[in-house]
C-alpha cells in the first residue's frame, strides 16, 4: 500500500497540472486541489472505521480493503459530477468529478504498490477477485514520495507557479 502522502501527492500533482496547462486558473480554483487531495485519501476511510468497530465489539474487525477500495465508488461520484453538470451546478459538478478522480488514483495507487491484494474492486458485483497486477512498488516507497515532491517543486519554480501557493 502506498503511503498516505503519496495518495495526497499524486493527485495533487495531477490536479495542479490539469489547472496550469488545461482548465487554467479562474475556471479551476484552488479549492478543487485540496478536495482533490483529501479525496486521494477517502479509501482509506475503512480504517478508522475497522478500529471504531473492533472498539465496539471488542474483536477484531478488518474492514480495510472490504468495500471502499471498489470502483463503484469512483462511478457514483462521476454520475454525481454529471448529474451537477447538467443541473448548471458547475461548482459542485467539478467537486464531484475531483473526488471522483482522487478516489480512482488512490485505488490504483494501492495496485501498484502491492501488498494486500484489492479483492473488492468491483463491490458489489465481483467481491472475490483480485484485480491488481503485483508491482510491490511498495519496496520503493519512501523514495517515491521523495522523488514525486521535489520533482513537483522543481516544476513550479521552473514555471514561476510556486508562488500560487503563497
Amino acid at each position: 500500500m502506498a503511503y498516505a502522502v503519496t495518495h495526497v501527492l499524486i493527485v495533487i500533482i495531477i490536479l495542479d497540472l490539469l489547472r496550469h496547462y488545461v482548465f487554467g486558473k479562474k475556471k479551476f480554483p484552488r479549492y478543487l486541489i485540496i478536495i482533490g487531495g483529501i479525496a486521494g485519501l477517502l479509501p482509506d476511510i475503512d480504517i478508522p472505521l475497522g478500529w471504531i468497530a473492533s472498539a465496539l465489539t471488542g474483536t477484531d474487525v478488518g474492514l480495510h480493503r472490504l468495500f471502499t477500495h471498489s470502483i463503484f465508488f469512483v462511478v457514483l461520484f462521476l454520475f454525481m459530477g454529471i448529474i451537477r453538470h447538467y443541473q448548471d451546478d458547475e461548482k459542485w459538478a467539478k467537486i464531484f468529478y475531483v473526488i471522483a478522480l482522487g478516489w480512482l488514483v488512490h485505488i490504483l495507487l494501492d495496485c501498484a504498490y502491492g501488498g494486500e491484494p484489492i479483492r473488492s474492486f468491483f463491490w458489489p458485483y465481483l467481491g472475490t477477485a483480485s484485480f491488481c497486477p503485483r508491482w510491490d512498488w511498495y519496496l520503493w516507497a519512501e523514495s517515491i514520495d521523495a522523488i514525486l515532491l521535489v520533482l513537483w517543486l522543481v516544476h513550479e519554480e521552473v514555471q514561476k507557479k510556486v508562488k500560487d501557493y503563497f
